[in-house]
């Protein structure tokens, strides 16, 4: 079993008002819980909502409850966060600043904060190595695309803006950028599409660029007129990755209404290892892959070849339940649907994996809810973690070590 570390490391947006300098503040005090990992719950829902960090020592058995097991920390950050080995990063527009923070004896202090306006919204981020963040969004126009690099010792941060974009044409007149950012190759990969702000209808183009570093110009142009999606365009969900071949798979999970009513393709694209551009032998329409529609956000590698992906149990917004399925990464073939894991929310970063296993927190409604995890070695499912507590939502489990 995993041990805790009594002492784990948050960094995040400050959300509070105050200058940009180092400081310590302590919130929400609760008695130090022994943890391995975080089950963050929400109570309430967007605008009024409530976020409780709950601390375990195993997502795959035991029991635990909200009541005496949650650090509300809602006044200092939200679900919306970047994390890494402990650490976790923060972006808050309305305060402008991105903080440090520190999750020290049951309280959330800040570490450090420095002020940060550069992007109208994280749209995306990756990692170039352990210490640097590269972080990206939209200028607040919507006409151009700024990045961010980040130093996560010191948050000395580097900003500027990708040049070489490909030019918005007639009847549209803004981007979008989403999730789907690697880096591979020494190069970034993303991309953008174009929207018309009145009438917010996409262009039907999907425009995939490969991006040096650090110099962030477009060095390489790909376009596909199948979808207009794509990864989800708040930076903290799970629409792509760089499996074990060194190859790049993201899914188009921000779909939006095309020109002509209709609603993009929500789709699976794939850049090999020393390509810069699309596979043009690789695509997976994800609503056929799948017999359903894919959500708005998750798409996870699970090694060994295989996915997991989370599913819309109905179609459009209105949905409120979730299934999970399992891809076979090469050819885009669905091997099963998870049928053993009832239907269920879970929001965000429901999902953690490691080591091949899928850790599924899943909202049952019915007072008990469990993490399910899935073994893709054995292609078995079983029951971990007992939970109860009367939240409305897991929007995350990450491991705290």
């Amino acid at each position: 079993m995993l041990k805790f570390c009594r002492t784990f490391v948050f960094v995040l947006t400050a959300l509070s008002a105050l200058s940009g300098c180092s400081k310590k503040e302590e919130t929400s005090r609760v008695e130090p819980v022994a943890s391995s990992f975080g089950i963050w719950t929400q109570l309430g829902s967007w605008p009024n909502t409530s976020y409780y960090i709950m601390g375990v020592s195993s997502l795959s058995e035991g029991s635990t409850k909200l009541e005496g097991n949650g650090i509300d920390v809602t006044t200092t950050l939200n679900n919306s966060v970047i994390s890494r080995g402990g650490y976790y990063y923060y972006y808050n527009t309305t305060e402008g600043r991105l903080g440090k923070y520190q999750l020290k004896d049951g309280a959330v202090s800040t570490v450090k904060q420095v002020p940060f306006t550069y992007f109208s919204s994280l749209a995306g981020h990756t990692w170039i190595d352990e210490n640097t963040l590269v972080m990206i969004g939209l200028a607040a126009s919507g006409k151009a695309i700024n990045y961010a690099i980040i130093n996560t010792t010191t948050l000395a941060i580097t900003n500027g803006t990708v040049t070489g974009l490909p030019e918005i044409p007639t009847g549209y007149s803004a981007y979008r950028v989403g999730g789907d950012i690697q880096y591979k190759d020494g190069k970034l990969y993303f991309s953008t599409i174009m929207v018309n702000t009145t009438t917010y209808a996409l262009y039907k183009k999907l425009y995939t660029m490969a991006v040096s570093y650090p110099a962030f110009a477009v060095t390489q142009l790909s376009t596909d007129d199948r979808t207009a999606g794509l990864g989800n365009t708040s930076g903290y969900f799970a629409t792509s990755f760089v499996d074990e071949q060194g190859d790049m798979y993201f899914l188009t999970s921000w779909n939006g209404v095309l020109s002509d009513g209709s609603y993009s393709a929500k789709s699976i694209y794939r850049i090999k290892k020393g390509s810069d551009v699309l596979d043009t032998s690789y695509y997976v329409d994800g609503s056929v892959a799948l017999g359903k529609e894919p959500a708005a956000g998750l798409f996870m590698n699970l090694g060994n070849g295989k996915a997991i992906i989370k599913y819309q149990v109905a179609t459009g917004y209105s949905n409120t339940k979730f299934g999970y399925s399992i891809l076979n990464l090469s050819t885009g073939k669905e091997l099963r649907k998870l049928t053993e894991i009832p239907d269920g929310l879970g929001s965000e970063r429901n999902v953690y994996v490691d080591n091949g296993k899928a850790y599924i927190a899943v909202l049952s409604g019915e007072g008990t809810d469990y993490i399910w995890i899935y073994d893709s070695a054995t292609d078995k499912v079983s029951k971990g973690l007992q939970i109860q507590g009367g939240y409305t939502s897991f929007s995350r489990l990450d491991k705290l070590q």
